[in-house]
């Protein structure tokens, strides 16, 4: 269960443009479960954001599947994630 605090960072983070849930790592598939149980596909056009504590790291998708406990499961599966879509602006003048 959320903390009433808790509840406050994901709604801000929704506030802000983001999609936000659990990030699922199966095989090279990664993906955003949200609360909803829908489940986001995701691929290098998404900015992916883990939680660390109070703190936000930006991850890419290798990382995803490339960082692995010891024990050799997915060591950023599981965390609140909170994803946007990225897109390359080019301005022309």
């Amino acid at each position: 269960m959320f903390s009433l605090s808790e509840h406050i960072k994901e709604t801000i983070d929704r506030v802000d443009g983001y999609q936000t849930g659990t990030l699922v790592v199966e095989g090279l598939k990664v993906s955003l479960l949200q609360s909803d149980n829908t489940e986001i596909q995701l691929d290098e056009s998404y900015v992916v954001e883990v939680r660390n504590g109070n703190e936000y790291m930006a991850v890419t998708i290798e990382q995803c599947i490339g960082q692995k406990t010891k024990e050799g499961w997915p060591l950023l599966a599981g965390l609140y994630a909170r994803v946007k879509k990225s897109y390359d602006r080019k301005y022309s003048l």
